[in-house]
């Protein structure tokens, strides 16, 4: 059976490969340009955006298994799709899927291979390029309703410190964020972020490094009637990312990439399941469907 919430609180979703720099994406031609922005409108990908911006590499170290951040200035090239809520992110050595719009990880994964197969097809060199990473990542809103506090709706063992000598002081922050390793070379974080619903109203939805620095490339969210209206003194963003990294660095095979995903997703989604309460089900409608294989 297949575990279903008819209002998920997933608000935004990102597969996100790293490998070796390709060259025909460090200065990229009109000419390139221009056949990826045709194959990406067959795709419902027609909004083509370049643009400059300070891009986050993540990778594990794989001495000490740590996921570290690298940050560049380089340029991208973006193809977003009608409605403002998916995009396709490439640069010189990234390529990147983002949606807010998501339903199932079969759809989401079926795109990126898609898009893939255009990038692997067009772009020279990309084929003989050597992968490095990828990860999945999810991020979700933990809004408490139905008179419920944040604590009846999301596992203890992910909050913050509840600190109860100060009970009654006006929270302002609270940050959680643990790291694991599922496997040789693979490490899930999982991030809490607790923030106050002021006025009964949700203020941020998603994690600072989400944030999209230029406007022209930013996903529209859309909410629920509920979030003007939390029951909670408090709501929290659930931020869950497990990244694979490479071993070996293997050369660029799309079956290989899009295998990988598999096992990123079912532990993202042990983490979901496990860390929600059955309160919060109630509350977003948990059903149970014959999965379709």
């Amino acid at each position: 059976m297949k575990r279903i919430l008819a209002q998920a609180p997933l608000v935004h979703a990102v597969i996100h490969l790293r490998f070796s720099d390709v060259p025909a994406l460090t200065a990229a031609t009109p000419e390139l340009l221009h056949e990826l922005h045709v194959n990406m409108i067959e795709k419902g990908f027609s909004e083509n955006i370049e643009s400059q911006a300070e891009l986050v590499d993540v990778m594990i170290d794989p001495t000490t298994q740590q996921v570290r951040q690298r940050k560049q200035q380089r340029k991208r090239y973006l193809y977003r799709a009608a409605g403002e809520q998916d995009i396709f992110e490439i640069s010189q050595n990234t390529i990147v899927l983002k949606s807010t719009n998501y339903s199932t990880f079969e759809m989401f994964s079926g795109t990126f291979k898609e898009l893939l197969g255009i990038c692997r097809d067009v772009i020279p060199g990309l084929e003989k390029s050597l992968l490095k990473s990828i990860g999945l990542r999810y991020v979700d809103v933990i809004a408490p309703s139905n008179g419920r506090q944040l604590r009846e709706f999301i596992s203890e063992d992910i909050l913050p410190a509840h600190l109860e000598a100060l009970d009654g002081r006006r929270h302002i922050h609270g940050f959680t964020v643990k790291q694991a390793e599922t496997s040789p070379g693979q490490t899930i974080k999982v991030g809490f972020e607790e923030l106050p619903s002021n006025d009964g109203k949700i203020q941020k939805v998603l994690p600072d490094n989400l944030v999209e620095a230029d406007k022209r490339c930013a996903l529209l969210i859309k909410g629920y009637r509920e979030w003007l209206n939390v029951s909670g003194e408090t709501y929290g963003i659930l931020d869950v990312d497990h990244i694979k990294n490479f071993s070996g660095s293997p050369v660029f095979d799309i079956e290989s990439i899009v295998a990988s995903l598999e096992p990123l997703y079912e532990d993202a989604n042990k983490v979901f399941w496990g860390a929600i309460s059955e309160d919060a089900k109630e509350a977003w409608g948990y059903k149970e469907v014959e999965s379709v294989e």
